[in-house]
């Protein structure tokens, strides 16, 4: 007989039985790695309540962080998202895990964000909103009173204005290596994320068009096929097959698996360097490119929010503002010129 799933966390039928599968903290603190907590959901559900206050005590942000690793990463639908947090929060980890959570200032958050944003303030304001997100729940679980993270300021930061021309990317294309070339071309022609991108699969590859999810916003999409598009698409499956065999994902190494960050930054990064040494091109960045696609598309009446799977129109428009190269209008000065 099936049982009803209790929706826990870390909870699974083991032995005939719900069970909760303690993390290396939890171990240490209760004795044992799994909990019995019943054979019906029901059951699951009231043990699980009683287990609580022991497996995540009223003390220690690092017990904090394992509840909302627990429970709250996740519950949250994208999925790079949830990965993004798991890494953020290791750094939180690393300096704050050993604190209780009445003990950290407002004064602690600062210097955390100006040590981290030495290395990158970037990372430094995505780690700060994650602490403003735990600090909330630990004050609906009761835990605290206050969030010290709430006054804390993000670094403001200079919107990247890098905007690549037509004519330094007709340039590139031609002096970069073929595999570059044909990333670049179907990143410029779909605005897609580089993680989109790396993971489509042939099976997304229907007959009305590649169809898609955005890794970051979840929405799905549908990019429909041109002549252009499809032979495009043609051309890196030939280039797979060539180099070695065509896997489960459009861009694959030459045993067929996907690429990961580090495999295809060093494709980039020869590509780049080809492209700089032999056709002059200034550097830029492969995400310079989805914002060159969103730029041209505007500029040609397309509706660039749509184009970028972005769910606020306001990073649109931040990231257009950024990028729209603009054009001043001269003045007649013939007037002020003496016969």
């Amino acid at each position: 007989m099936t049982q009803e799933n209790p929706g826990i966390p870390r909870v699974y039928w083991k032995s005939g039985a719900w069970r909760y599968k303690c993390n290396a903290r939890q171990k240490a603190l209760v004795g044992k790695s799994w909990i019995r907590l019943g054979e019906t959901a029901k059951e699951a559900q009231a043990a699980y309540e009683q287990w609580l206050e022991r497996l995540f005590p009223k003390a220690g942000m690092g017990r904090i962080f394992d509840r909302y690793e627990a429970e709250i990463i996740p519950a949250k639908p994208a999925e790079a998202t949830r990965r993004s947090n798991l890494q953020e929060l290791k750094k939180l980890r690393a300096v704050f895990a050993e604190c209780e959570p009445g003990d950290i200032t407002v004064h602690d958050i600062y210097r955390y964000m100006d040590a981290r944003g030495v290395q990158s303030k970037t990372q430094a304001n995505h780690e700060l909103a994650l602490l403003k997100h735990i600090f909330r729940y630990a004050q609906r679980w009761g835990i605290v009173e206050h969030n010290p993270a709430d006054p804390v300021t993000k670094f403001k930061l200079r919107p990247r204005d890098r905007y690549i021309t037509h004519a330094e990317f007709s340039r590139f294309l031609k002096f970069t290596s073929p595999w570059v070339r044909r990333y670049a071309l179907l990143k410029y022609k779909t605005g897609l994320r580089q993680r989109d991108l790396l993971t489509l699969r042939l099976d997304q590859l229907t007959p009305d068009g590649i169809v898609l999810r955005s890794s970051k916003a979840g929405k799905q999409a549908v990019i429909p096929w041109d002549d252009e598009l499809k032979r495009l698409v043609q051309e890196i499956k030939a280039d797979n097959l060539g180099r070695g065999k065509q896997g489960p994902s459009l861009f694959c190494k030459r045993d067929g698996m996907p690429y990961n960050k580090d495999k295809f930054h060093s494709r980039w990064q020869y590509g780049m360097r080809k492209a700089m040494h032999e056709g002059h091109v200034e550097r830029f960045t492969e995400h310079d490119i989805r914002a060159k696609h969103a730029t041209d598309a505007d500029e040609q009446g397309y509706d660039a929010m749509t184009n970028l799977q972005h769910s606020d129109r306001r990073t649109t428009e931040v990231y257009l503002r950024a990028k729209r190269v603009l054009t001043v209008s001269t003045l007649g000065a013939g007037e002020f010129l003496e016969d």
